[in-house]
């Protein structure tokens, strides 16, 4: 009731901001400038998880459904920067989230009833290069991921436990596309590889993202999506492999 009673006013106070703002908009999106230009966006990503973790040498299945993520979150924050002058930029992505789980586990070397808990930060850091701005605005980059992934898993009946901590950077090159639409609407679809081994990085990482964006005023958007995570990460008696998808929404101010 309570998540829900939250749910409401946040649903409530972007509606009232879209109908406050709605009636100037008059903004282009995405123009050229000599100028710093910037864009900070606050989201919220419901990413439901397919996978498999294992924490010095124990394993657990880590299928949760979106409906599983949203009553198992305990806290979660997710935030993205870009700034650009002329054909060069900067952009920045951070998450963080917290999740208790609990689920049987039938297979596997030691079956039974698994508690769960991950703890994980990702911070991106990329250069983009702007290659065109009319019609269709493209840029590709080059940049790093940094992972952190706190992991433990529990088995009960045995009072066996077990946790460990995945710290890795991945290197990752990508590109991305915005398509207009409208006069303050425009797709945008980005996607990106990375880790490749190199180091502690993981042996493979695969993101794609495809939003939509309408920009309210000149200093507010609204964008909305769905995102795809993949990442297969083995070291030791330690592993990851499982990708992360689901719908997302957020608030975006141009500065």
């Amino acid at each position: 009731m309570k998540r829900t009673k939250r749910a409401s006013l946040v649903l409530g106070a972007v509606g009232l901001l879209l109908f406050l703002f709605t009636s100037t908009s008059s903004a282009e999106v995405l123009e050229k400038s000599e100028q710093w230009q910037s864009f900070l966006s606050i989201y919220g990503w419901v990413a439901a998880i397919n996978g498999d973790l294992k924490a010095k040498g124990l394993e657990a299945d880590v299928d949760l459904s979106y409906s599983d993520i949203l009553s198992k979150l305990n806290f979660a924050f997710f935030a993205h920067y870009e700034g650009f002058k002329g054909h060069w930029g900067i952009m920045l992505d951070g998450l963080y989230a917290y999740l208790e789980s609990e689920k049987e586990q039938p297979g596997g070397a030691v079956p039974g009833r698994r508690q769960i808990k991950i703890r994980q930060s990702m911070i991106e850091l990329a250069v983009p290069y702007r290659l065109t701005w009319n019609p269709v605005v493209a840029d590709v980059f080059i940049g790093g991921r940094f992972n952190n992934l706190y992991a433990e898993i529990g088995i009960p009946s045995l009072g066996v436990k077990k946790d460990d901590n995945l710290a890795f950077v991945d290197p990752i090159v990508g590109g991305r596309v915005f398509i207009p639409l409208a006069k303050n609407w425009y797709l945008g679809l980005r996607g990106d590889i990375g880790g490749f081994g190199i180091g502690n990085a993981s042996d493979l990482a695969l993101n794609g993202n495809a939003f939509v964006n309408w920009q309210v005023t000149p200093l507010i958007s609204v964008q909305g999506g769905y995102r795809a995570l993949y990442m297969k990460y083995n070291e030791g008696d330690n592993e990851y492999n499982g990708t992360q998808h689901g719908p997302w929404i957020g608030i975006g101010f141009s500065f």
